[in-house]
């Protein structure tokens, strides 16, 4: 089942996708179960400017030991951008000896001695995404050979500084054969945006989207990529290579200049994060934390450490069988409720364009920023004249544009970004379905995008690989909650709060 949009309105509609079809994915053993583990970027400053110390990682290492993280299995720790330097004379990459001291091989081995796995970053360009930083290009044969040296288990692969005459695909290909040639069972990772079978057999995992950001624009874009933009080579090893939604950020990233240990500035709601563990763990193959786990609040833990909901996530074999079935909507009333929402909708929005008529051009206001980046008028945003916008210089945000309210410009990346002055209509809500590999029960996220507390359901018989009906009788029982729900025949509906998600298991009833 996919949902397709039509005039606003979410339909739908039964596909047939190619059943385990395999596509020669990456060598190798890893990949056959999903990542879990944690992330520097964004740890003790805003995303973008962590540079951490080998003392830092460390200590947040002990601390994710000692927490009992490791042992529920946030085994890997991964060195994100803005450690690597390039020797000028024998090209070898290296650490940054000022913040790793003891050599990039002897801090891995701390790591390693921890019980943890390790990753680290580099770039397919000269450069790294970050300045002074190097990339691995051309030297990713001698980079490759380093690495296995270092005993590094996890690479990843960035695509800023993408040099002339090459493809991103045609590189991150060859940085996979160069570690292959090692010998040595190397987790590879890249972003993926020419989406074709190359992602999984040149990578073990591979981002699907844009950067994530601790802001639910950026969390609510990802859950539609992750719903509606599946592909039939998302999967475990040794067939298919899994889906990187990007890190998350249960509890918020750091504070910026440099915040103390277990300091965090929320992004987000607790609702929210609790749907981005859900639809991260339902739909994806990668839960990478980007939080300081130091001071850990109850909150975080109850996430983290939610084994029901960890149990479908390391359900591999079942990845390949999840699906988008509807939108919450159960009943005609209220699709025809959804109908006169999107219909006041448009007309709020002409009423809008027919105000904007009535005032000169180019005028642009900040209604709310979503960038850690300064959005400043005329340096970092603006109006064109001709009913789009622009941002620059890493601003992103919520804008009235032209006199239209409302108007969301989130562009990623660096460089200057246009945007129309039009209203972004949120995205409708989401029902996902993993009938899991024991052939019986089924996972289900109910995920309410409104930003208004809504009752959302669905039908048993859209459930995906099961002969479930209008008279099906089913056990239902909230991950969440860790409480039994009862027995439902048919459907199931319940209360879900704006911008949060359900998180259901299904059982046959005895």
């Amino acid at each position: 089942m996919v949902a397709v949009r039509a005039s606003g309105v979410v339909v739908v509609a039964v596909v047939v996708l190619a059943a385990a079809v395999g596509v020669q994915a990456r060598p190798g053993s890893k990949g056959i179960k999903p990542l879990m583990g944690w992330n520097t970027w964004c740890t003790q400053n805003k995303c973008g400017v962590d540079w951490c110390t080998s003392d830092e990682v460390l200590d947040v290492a002990k601390t994710i030991k000692a927490s009992g993280m490791l042992a529920a299995g946030y085994d890997h720790i991964n060195l994100d951008d803005c450690w690597g330097l390039r020797d000028p004379k024998t090209h070898e990459i290296k650490g940054d000896p000022v913040r790793f001291p003891e050599g990039m091989k002897a801090f891995i081995k701390k790591i390693h001695d921890l019980g943890f796995k390790f990753g680290l970053y580099t770039d397919l360009g000269a450069d790294a995404c970050h300045s002074p930083f190097t990339g691995s290009y051309p030297y990713y044969a001698q980079d490759a050979a380093t690495f296995k040296d270092w005993e590094v288990d996890y690479v990843k692969f960035d695509d800023c500084n993408l040099p002339d005459g090459h493809t991103k695909e045609e590189l991150s290909c060859d940085m996979s054969s160069e570690l292959l040639k090692t010998g040595r069972d190397f987790w590879l990772c890249f972003h993926c945006d020419w989406n074709s079978d190359t992602c999984a057999k040149c990578g073990t995992s591979f981002r699907i989207a844009h950067d994530h950001h601790d802001e639910w624009d950026s969390t609510s874009s990802i859950i539609d990529v992750l719903a509606h933009n599946r592909q039939p080579y998302w999967g475990p090893n040794p067939t298919y290579g899994l889906p990187d939604p990007d890190f998350i950020f249960t509890g918020g990233q750091g504070c910026g200049a440099h915040s103390p240990p277990g300091t965090r500035c929320p992004g987000q709601t607790e609702d929210e994060y609790m749907s981005e563990f859900s639809v991260w763990t339902i739909a994806g193959g990668s839960l990478l934390i980007a939080s300081d786990p130091r001071n850990m609040t109850d909150f975080m833990a109850r996430v983290w450490f939610n084994h029901e909901i960890l149990a479908v996530y390391n359900d591999s074999a079942s990845l390949q069988s999840v699906r988008a079935i509807g939108n919450g909507t159960l009943s005609h009333a209220r699709h025809t409720m959804h109908l006169h929402a999107q219909r006041k909708q448009e007309q709020e929005q002409q009423q809008q364009r027919q105000r904007h008529d009535l005032k000169p051009l180019a005028s642009c206001a900040l209604e709310k920023q979503l960038s850690h980046d300064p959005c400043v008028q005329g340096v970092s945003f603006g109006c064109n004249g001709d009913e789009t916008m622009w941002t620059d210089h890493g601003c992103r945000g919520i804008f009235t544009c032209d006199g239209v309210q409302d108007v969301t410009c989130n562009e990623d990346g660096s460089g200057k970004h246009t945007c129309k002055c039009v209203t972004t209509p949120p995205p409708p809500s989401i029902v996902l379905a993993r009938p899991l590999s024991d052939n019986s029960t089924v996972a289900v996220v109910i995920h309410n995008a409104a930003m208004v507390n809504q009752t959302l359901g669905f039908h048993f018989s859209a459930v995906p690989e099961r002969a479930w009906n209008s008279k099906t009788t089913l056990h239902v029982r909230d991950l969440w909650r860790h409480a039994d729900l009862g027995k439902a025949t048919g459907s199931f509906s319940t209360f879900v709060p704006a911008h949060g998600s359900a998180f259901l298991l299904l059982s046959p009833a005895s």
